[in-house]
């Protein structure tokens, strides 16, 4: 009987993310999918080299990390025709019709669903189709980003709670079931409230969360200058830190992130050519 290798994670100089090697997807156990999770929570982002699985293996090894979380975009053009746990994200063209979902263009900086009232506690992304160039993804964590913070920072956000307006999406498109709203102060618009610095709900540690966007978010209880001032500092400390992890991808490669304690964008690139991802959502926790 062969014995299986074991399962073991070299961390990036970044302290960002860590490659795992001996996790075979087509035959695992309780005690492998154990070790991933506490390797996840660990490192908070988790890359597989080109792994080659199939769209019902990423399925059922999503099911593993918690139930899955329908992302916005499956409603509309980012569905999978057979598995409708799949966020299909694609710049291909099909009978003249998006056939997945985010196109070419840059994704900048965010904490996927930043917007619901629960979001995502994780996302495993698969590259089917990669361009020459360009489409990377960035990752950095929000751990360090807290932590690394002024005293004088850290005392300002204390306690502070972050509104979010849920009306328009980043693009400025009305998102789903959404209707356009009479007042112009977006702090009267739909959204959610979650804490600024939210405690880890399984690690216990503390990690900023700023969502996706400076527009549109604002420090409940400031002056609304002085909220977008500080969540200026904020953003220009988190995403300028230099921990961050690039993802340059290869077809087969998997990302697994924790979207608790992580933030992540995309390059855009050549839209003659051609990016195809598979993506799976599993659900969280509301911020505390």
């Amino acid at each position: 009987m062969m014995l299986k290798e074991k399962i073991h994670a070299t961390q990036n100089s970044t302290n960002v993310c860590a490659e795992v090697e001996g996790f075979d997807f087509q035959n695992y156990d309780d005690r492998d999918i154990a070790e991933l999770r506490r390797l996840w929570l660990e490192y908070g982002v988790l890359r597989f080299k080109r792994t080659h699985i199939s769209d019902a293996d990423q399925v059922r090894f999503s099911r593993h990390f918690g139930d899955f979380v329908i992302h916005p975009k499956q409603l509309q053009e980012g569905g999978h025709p057979t598995h409708p746990e799949i966020l299909v994200i694609s710049n291909q063209m099909k009978d003249g019709k998006p056939s997945g979902a985010l196109g070419n263009s840059e994704a900048t900086w965010h904490t996927d669903t930043w917007f619901y009232e629960r979001p995502p506690a994780g996302a495993i992304l698969r590259a089917i189709q990669v361009p020459p160039s360009g489409g990377d993804t960035y990752f950095l964590s929000t751990y360090l980003a807290y932590e690394s913070l002024p005293e004088a920072l850290k005392m300002a956000i204390t306690g502070r709670q972050i509104f979010f307006q849920n009306v328009y999406d980043k693009t400025g498109k009305l998102r789903l079931n959404k209707q356009e709203p009479t007042s112009k102060d977006f702090r009267e618009w739909d959204g959610v409230v979650h804490p600024l610095v939210r405690t880890h709900g399984e690690t216990g540690r503390k990690a900023l969360y700023l969502g996706g966007t400076i527009e549109g978010a604002w420090i409940v209880g400031m002056p609304q200058d002085e909220s977008f001032s500080l969540l200026e500092e904020l953003w220009a400390h988190t995403t300028g830190q230099g921990d961050i992890f690039v993802q340059t991808w290869e077809e087969g490669d998997i990302m697994m992130w924790d979207n608790r304690c992580t933030m992540h964008r995309r390059d855009g690139f050549d839209p003659n050519t051609i990016r195809i991802m598979h993506r799976t959502t599993t659900s969280g926790e509301r911020p505390v």
